[in-house]
């Protein structure tokens, strides 16, 4: 399996403006905010 053979989920962070408004995955806000979706707000 590589690593798009993974499924993205959406529950961990279900709540935060980042994943209810903008649509990312769990997996999406580990790996570009290291797990602190509130960091959000500083992406360019």
């Amino acid at each position: 399996m590589g690593y798009y053979d993974d499924d993205e989920t959406y529950e961990q962070y279900n709540g935060t403006y980042v994943q209810d408004v903008e649509g990312w995955s769990d997996q999406m806000i580990d790996d570009a905010l290291d797990g602190e979706p509130d960091a959000y707000w500083n992406i360019d």
